[in-house]
């Protein structure tokens, strides 16, 4: 699975809900009008479904609330839309990939030590809170 994204580096999330909303949909919009694109230049691109950016969406907003530092948003050749955090000082890296049917598919390896993944629900907070902690141990180092 690749993700095609700009190479931007982790940035702390604005404190401030609606500017923090604003930038996601941003965001999301340039990805739909990407795949678009490349879309129309190689139809065996898959289209990101609706659904996947609403995931999206949802998916930052949870992030938002738990103080978790944007990542880096980008689309997946497969149909989904990726999120990335990276960490030069551990080697580290953490995804989550949203695909619009309400499930997050989530990884970390932090250095040589950790390891991660899994797969769960959006709505399974118990589950996503526990990534997302290894996720804030990530972008912390």
């Amino acid at each position: 699975m690749e993700m095609l994204q700009n190479d931007l580096s982790v940035q702390l999330l604005p404190t401030d809900k609606a500017l923090f909303r604003k930038h996601i949909q941003r965001e999301l919009k340039e990805i739909r009008q990407e795949v678009a694109e490349a879309h129309a230049l190689d139809n065996e691109i898959d289209l990101v479904p609706d659904s996947a950016y609403d995931d999206a969406s949802n998916l930052s907003e949870i992030l938002f609330d738990h103080r978790i530092p944007m990542p880096d948003i980008g689309w997946l050749v497969d149909g989904g839309i990726g999120f990335e955090w990276r960490s030069q000082q551990v080697k580290g890296i953490g995804t989550m990939s949203i695909y619009g049917d309400k499930k997050v598919i989530y990884g970390a390896s932090l250095g040589s030590g950790h390891k991660e993944k899994g797969t769960c629900a959006l709505t399974d907070l118990v589950q996503l809170t526990g990534f997302l902690s290894t996720l804030k141990t990530l972008c912390s180092q």
